[in-house]
């Protein structure tokens, strides 16, 4: 079996508690045994923790005096009890500031891209600076890291050449980014914390950051401050990566140093790292690259696989799909995630070898599935899916009367959806009122509907917020007065998933069903403590979106990691797939027929996944669903 390494790891985790601080002389406080530091001019307490490899939280855990900042020859104490001295060999991550030079100790479960992530360098870079380090990393390994993001030279006296300046007239430090340098070297370069930086500069994205581009630098107790010289080469890029990698510290072009045994990802999105503003599409597709990341880095410890991701922009062109279909590094891919546009897709599942498994994550309207045995669809077809609600709505409604409602001068985006469940009701015999109104639903619009009769249950034209609000005064007065409330319900759509507030509680007031191909709940723990972690990380919300798409990334790069472990196992992907908000069942399209010697099954279409989510909202804020 091909054994598989994940790295891929992307969280700035700081050390942990037991790492240099049992280095420390010790002495006895008040009856109990101490490690002590005394601080060193100009030190922040960012910088003292990274040196001790612990979090600046567990510094100040110790030390509650300095959480208001430190001063030098001010002494940190840490209770020798809470430390313990690891072995040489899984000792974590030790850091040395001498002569500009970093060194990093490698620790259990780090990978290259983590390490690289932690000092702001591209893991090109890093590896370039290591060479040793292209064989894999090994526990205790020591890396070089230069403090300002120059290669260091193999002496011990190669600090980095700075020259000063003086605040600007605003009274701030204004920094333009130079070509080559990273955050991390920029931060040490003004001896400030990273973190110090990244605060000054809210709208600074640590993936993304260009030559050119100014920040702000906060002030520090000296008069001076210092920033690097301007004059040094960057660190050679591999040609087939350029157009990514150029000057933008955002798509990576490696997540791990390559092995023998590395399986290979291509993810080809249209990130248009070109564009001057982000659109909200492309924002949605860096959070998606952004929660792959998550998933991979979870899925280290849990899986021991070691996958390689290759990203690269598309830049919604065919012709830069087909660019980069033509590089040679295309011919060594495992597996590649294919954008959203049926051209590009089908140009991608032609071009690869038919071996080759091709994710279809976005596309949902494709059916090149059919036709291509290497494709796997991940959302149900919408066919499928009309199918699939309607059978539901027939099944829970049976005895209601459905009553659908559309605005003339408002939107009718489930109009496909609402026109199939008529010619269904039509064909089983079932009677349905439509309702048609203006501006807004009234209570004149719902005459001739009495609930006491027969139970209603209200079908929108539109899964829209907008519209949502024209209509639901009229329902929840017909739901508030009906002698008996139960018998007044809503159908609704995967766009609620989305709603807050008031919103919220009028569905779960009236006790509505939807149908999703995701479920994303802020009621669910793992939904919040990825929204959690992401905001940690990267300093933001995720995007209120169906799907999420910072959690549909990790579940893909979860997926990818069992799901090419398994078919290295068995030949074919997992059938079955339960993400934080992803449920897939997989099976094959077209026709199918099984060999009698081998018993394998074989097709000729793909994967196609059938499974789809009903989601319940019930009085009280409470939400279940089935899949």
């Amino acid at each position: 079996m091909l054994a598989l390494t994940l790295g891929a790891a992307v969280c700035c985790m700081a050390p942990q508690a037991d790492a240099a601080v049992t280095d420390l002389p010790f002495i006895t406080v008040k009856g109990e045994k101490c490690y002590y530091y005394d601080v060193l001019p100009k030190e922040s307490i960012y910088q003292v923790a990274l040196k001790l490899g612990i979090t600046r939280d567990q510094l100040v855990q110790y030390n509650p005096s300095a959480a208001d900042g430190i001063k030098p020859r001010m002494r940190l104490f840490f209770p020798v009890k809470d430390f313990t001295d690891p072995e040489p060999g899984n000792r974590p991550a030790v850091y040395a500031h001498a002569a500009g030079v970093t060194e990093h100790v490698v620790k259990k479960g780090e990978t290259l891209y983590g390490i690289a992530r932690k000092y702001g360098m591209s893991p090109d870079y890093l590896a370039q600076l290591n060479p040793s380090a292209k064989d894999g990393l090994r526990v205790g390994m020591s890396l070089r890291i230069t403090a300002d993001g120059q290669q260091a030279d193999n002496t011990e006296n190669n600090s980095p050449a700075i020259h000063t300046v003086s605040p600007g007239a605003d009274g701030k430090v204004h920094h333009t980014i130079q070509k080559g340098e990273t955050l991390f070297g920029i931060a040490n370069a003004y001896n400030v914390p990273l973190e110090s930086i990244l605060e000054a500069n809210p709208s600074l994205d640590p993936l993304k950051y260009k030559t050119g581009q100014v920040i702000t630098v906060p002030a520090t107790d000296t008069a001076d401050h210092t920033t690097p010289a301007t004059t040094y080469d960057t660190p050679a890029v591999e040609p087939e990566f350029a157009e990514e990698n150029e000057e933008t510290g955002f798509v990576p072009t490696e997540m791990a140093i390559h092995e023998a045994d590395t399986l290979d990802v291509a993810v080809m999105l249209p990130f248009m790292l070109e564009e001057s503003a982000l659109s909200r599409t492309t924002q949605l597709y860096t959070e998606f690259f952004k929660g792959m990341l998550m998933g991979a880095d979870d899925m280290l410890e849990d899986e021991g696989a070691h996958i390689k991701f290759h990203f690269f922009d598309t830049a919604a062109s065919l012709d830069t799909v087909q660019s980069i279909l033509r590089r040679p590094v295309m011919q060594e891919m495992d597996l590649v995630v294919a954008p959203d546009n049926t051209e590009q897709l089908a140009a991608i599942v032609e071009n690869v070898d038919g071996e080759v498994p091709v994710l279809n994550i976005f596309a949902v309207k494709d059916d090149s599935y059919r036709d291509h045995r290497n494709l796997i669809q991940t959302n149900i077809p919408h066919d499928a899916m009309y199918e699939k609600a309607m059978d539901m709505f027939l099944e829970k409604y049976a005895g209601t009367l459905p009553v659908f409602l559309h605005r003339t001068e408002g939107m009718a985006d489930k109009e496909a959806f609402t026109s199939a469940l008529k010619k269904r009701l039509e064909t089983e015999g079932r009677d349905f009122r439509e309702v048609t109104f203006a501006t807004s639903l009234t209570d004149s619009d719902l005459t001739g509907i009495d609930p006491t009769e027969t139970p209603v249950v209200f079908i929108p034209a539109s899964g829209s917020k907008n519209e949502f609000a024209k209509f639901i005064e009229a329902i929840k007065y017909l739901h508030d007065n009906a002698a008996d409330p139960s018998r007044v319900t809503i159908f609704g759509y995967p766009e609620w998933i989305t709603f807050r507030g008031d919103s919220f509680d009028d569905i779960c007031n009236l006790n509505a069903t939807i149908y999703s191909r995701f479920m994303a709940c802020d009621t669910d723990a793992d939904t919040r403590r990825l929204k959690n972690r992401y905001k940690e990380i990267y300093g933001s919300e995720m995007f209120e979106a169906v799907p999420t798409q910072g959690i549909l990334g990790y579940d893909i790069a979860t997926f990818i990691v069992k799901g090419l472990r398994e078919k290295e196992e068995t030949g074919v992907f997992p059938p079955e797939f339960d993400g934080v908000q992803s449920y897939w069942r997989l099976g094959w399209s077209g026709a199918t027929q099984s060999d009698a010697v081998t018993g394998e099954t074989t097709s000729n279409g793909g994967l196609v996944n059938e499974a789809l989510y009903f989601i319940n909202y019930l009085p009280g804020g409470t939400v279940e669903w089935k899949k």
